[in-house]
């Protein structure tokens, strides 16, 4: 039988400490000690909800849990916010804080941090935003004050809410935590509280252990290194033979943090048929700007997009870390089989796993505190998928297509609907060359901003980007009912309008933003994170520190508990201004 899902959160001061626990089912419960009084019955009370349920936090791994342990240890206020203290003033991490307080012994329970499965580095507060949770509230009692009863009632009330945004994130996130818990048990390990590098991390390591080779972090210092062109990259225009002698040529450093730089002689504008490029460490990029692409009766236009890019880049050339040698190769190409044998029978939960092991693993390879740190790897992927696309596009447009956009691992074309099967056959030459397996994307029409802001359609299918992408618990939100306005006019000729004053969804008008010290309002403190609507008797949000205008809040209100009723002072005026203007930064000349 499984556990009941309970989120806890702790709050710390010099003669106050509190912890909060409530369950899915809506029943809180509060631990408290204030000016070191408590109730007797507290410590069996909390050892048994550690011991019965599943306990979710937001860096509890970091935080919670060393104080929730001294808790009940029985340290004193005093001690407790000494904790406290050297663990957020001096960002102490876990495994050091016992060289500070040697009799802390951290309590063993069923946890999950939702920190490590939430997919950004991010506060809690951000979180809540971007999922829209009712109450967005910054701690209401300076982290330096000696609480008094009053006080300690509105501290149980924040930090309650705090327990309720964690309920929320961990409905959000339950099926990335579900999909840990499967792998975990594959592997015998905890991997509920793990980002995606790490999962990746612990399994590569897993995998070669199993196999009886060595796993070690590397040891020497990275010296400059220079990319070994691999013997299937070649062209027949002198324009981007130029290219691959200067990438040829050029020589690689990591700077301080270990990351690997690019050369300044390749970060130059490539101009080549009629479209510009750029190379980058993180991959190709083309620069088109308000460009509007629509086929007529006679043309096709779509994306031919490289299926798993740098897994197959890896394996294409058997790119592995040297310190760890060929048994990396092994382990690395066995995952990869492993994973097309499981999406092939529709084991969906191995696939999804190995999917993560084999993508996230490609970020450690630019971390210098990962075990797999190889930035001479991570450029000759990047760059051999870079120079690959550079290939497929001059092929291409030898026979006559146009490069509407190129990005990372694919590139959007029109070409002659009687040129199709060519060009396929050039791509399936190209597929030959490079080892490479490439899926095609019809499109109906692409509105470019630039390259990493767009409107794709197809049939009933829109595909967003950047500006023109609705928020989610990856990325914040900005008058997403302008963005509904630009879809439906580009898709049906919708008036913006039309679109915008028959929305109803409150949510829809508003925008989110960290501010960093905190934000004011018409003298009311707002905090560190802040969402507002556009409206005719608002006014600008403020930093509290300095005065200065937070960007893009002029005529705002805040909307700090959020009720899902549209206000009566709605700006709409202002929402068809930015819709329309969002329109003509796409190209197109909208009502």
């Amino acid at each position: 039988m499984s556990k009941s899902i309970t989120a806890l959160d702790v709050e710390c001061y010099a003669n106050y400490f509190l912890c909060v626990c409530k369950t899915t089912k809506g029943r809180v419960v509060s631990f408290e000690m204030h000016n070191n009084i408590r109730k007797s019955s507290d410590v069996e009370q909390l050892s048994a909800i550690l011991n019965r349920h599943t306990i979710v936090t937001f860096n509890g791994d970091g935080y919670d849990l060393p104080l929730v342990s001294a808790y009940l240890l029985g340290y004193s206020n005093e001690k407790l916010k000494k904790l406290s203290d050297k663990i957020i003033v001096d960002n102490t991490p876990r495994w050091q804080i016992n060289d500070h307080f040697p009799d802390l012994l951290i309590k063993r329970c069923d946890h999950i941090d939702l920190m490590g499965a939430a997919p950004l580095k991010a506060s809690l507060k951000t979180y809540g935003c971007r999922i829209h949770a009712k109450k967005l509230q910054d701690l209401p009692i300076a982290p330096s004050a000696s609480i008094n009863d009053k006080h300690a009632e509105l501290l149980r009330s924040y930090c309650e809410n705090d327990v309720d945004v964690t309920l929320d994130m961990y409905n959000v996130l339950k099926p990335q935590i579900e999909l840990r818990g499967q792998m975990g048990n594959e592997y015998c390990m905890d991997m509920r509280s793990m980002s995606d590098p790490q999962i990746a991390e612990a399994a590569i390591r897993h995998y070669m252990e199993d196999k009886g080779a060595h796993v070690g972090k590397r040891k020497d210092t990275v010296k400059p290194f220079k990319y070994n062109v691999p013997d299937f990259i070649r062209f027949d225009s002198q324009e981007l033979r130029e290219v691959l002698e200067r990438v040829r040529d050029a020589s690689f450093k990591v700077d301080d943090n270990g990351y690997a730089k690019l050369p300044k002689e390749l970060d130059t504008v490539i101009e080549f048929r009629g479209a510009k490029y750029k190379l980058g460490i993180g991959g190709l990029h083309s620069q088109e700007k308000k460009q509007v692409v629509i086929p007529n009766a006679d043309q096709i236009m779509g994306e031919y997009d490289v299926a798993s890019m740098y897994p197959s880049i890896i394996l294409g050339q058997g790119l592995h870390p040297k310190h760890l040698g060929e048994e990396f190769s092994d382990v690395y190409r066995s995952i990869f089989e492993e994973r097309l044998t499981a999406k092939r029978s529709g084991d969906k939960t191995t696939a999804d796993t190995l999917k993560i092991v084999l993508n996230s693993s490609y970020g450690k390879f630019g971390s210098k505190y990962s075990f797999l740190y190889s930035p001479e790897l991570l450029v000759q992927t990047t760059l051999s998928g870079q120079l690959s696309l550079l290939m497929l596009i001059e092929r291409i447009t030898d026979a006559g297509a146009q490069v509407v956009s190129a990005n990372t691992d694919g590139v959007v074309v029109l070409m002659d609907k009687c040129a199709k099967a060519h060009i396929d056959s050039l791509c399936d030459g190209w597929t030959d060359d490079t080892t490479y397996q490439l899926e095609w994307t019809g499109y109906d029409a692409m509105y470019s901003r630039d390259v990493n802001s767009y409107v794709a359609l197809k049939g009933d299918e829109v595909k967003t980007k950047g500006a023109y992408e609705y928020g989610s618990i990856r990325k914040g939100y900005s008058d997403e009912v302008c963005i509904d306005a630009v879809i439906a006019y580009l898709k049906d000729g919708t008036p913006v309008k039309d679109t915008i004053s028959k929305c109803e969804d409150v949510t829809k008008f508003l925008t989110m933003r960290g501010v960093r010290g905190g934000a004011v309002w018409r003298g009311k403190q707002l905090g560190r994170v802040v969402r507002w609507y556009k409206s005719t008797e608002g006014e600008a949000i403020r930093y509290s520190s300095n005065g200065n205008k937070v960007a893009t809040s002029d005529g705002a209100v805040p909307m700090m508990n959020l009720d899902n009723v549209l206000a009566n002072d709605i700006d709409y005026e202002a929402y068809y201004s930015k819709a329309l203007k969002m329109l003509k930064e796409l190209g197109v000349a909208g009502t």
